[in-house]
């Protein structure tokens, strides 16, 4: 979970991985990182071999089970840091590793978490809208009056039973947008939006036991039973 703050880091609230020059491999929340030091909260530190276990193997077991949390806040020097990845990114990696077998899987370096899901997430586009979704999405544009350029905009804050909770208003574009064009509207979001919805699906379910706008998105790695409000 996290908080969504426009003074922090992009990886703010999101579960990373941190290597190290050293023996040391640390898994935590980032709560904030410059070019002096990355800070994590909850976090765990691994040693090369220790139990037996090389950090590569430390990583990939966290990514598929989680870390036992040993340290409320931990300060890393950003001067042995040699890579910051979303946990996230790499349980995708090994999991489609794992379809393509005997490839091996590897652990990604990246150096921002936004470069990172777009290279896991290759050709597909930023954010796609079910045909169901477009048909509603122009109907309440239609309702409330049809003005030049007011298109759907996503968007993310913190809250919600989850730590972030989703934002969809209808807006015209500004500047710095991600626009995603459809054939009677453009999706909007921000930047710094698109690091947790890169990948998202959009439905509308109809009739009675219909739940209105489902999101379906590949960064959660826990979604609330309401389907508003997620974790990374």
């Amino acid at each position: 979970m996290g908080t969504f703050h426009d003074n922090k880091s992009a990886l703010h609230g999101i579960t990373v991985v941190v290597d190290t020059k050293g023996p040391k491999v640390y898994v935590g929340r980032c709560d904030d990182e410059d070019q002096e030091k990355v800070i994590l909260v909850d976090a765990d530190i691994h040693e090369d071999g220790a139990n037996g276990k090389s950090k590569a193997d430390y990583v990939k077991r966290a990514a598929k089970f989680g870390v036992w949390k040993k340290y409320d806040h931990l300060v890393i020097p950003r001067g042995d840091v040699t890579s910051i990845t979303r946990l996230g990114d790499v349980h995708e990696i090994a999991v489609k590793a794992e379809a393509a077998k005997p490839a091996p899987v590897a652990v990604p370096v990246v150096e921002a978490a936004a470069s990172k899901a777009a290279a896991a997430l290759g050709d597909k586009p930023i954010v796609s809208l079910t045909e169901n979704a477009q048909v509603e999405v122009k109907r309440l544009i239609v309702e409330q009056g049809d003005k030049p350029g007011v298109g759907l905009r996503l968007g993310v804050k913190g809250g919600g039973c989850s730590g972030f909770s989703y934002k969809l208003e209808f807006d015209v574009k500004k500047d710095g947008d991600v626009v995603v064009a459809y054939p009677q509207f453009n999706v909007y979001l921000d930047r710094k939006s698109t690091v947790y919805l890169r990948g998202i699906s959009l439905d509308f379910q109809k009739g009675l036991s219909g739940k209105g706008f489902v999101f379906s998105n590949p960064n959660a790695t826990n979604t609330c039973g309401c389907g508003e409000s997620f974790s990374v």
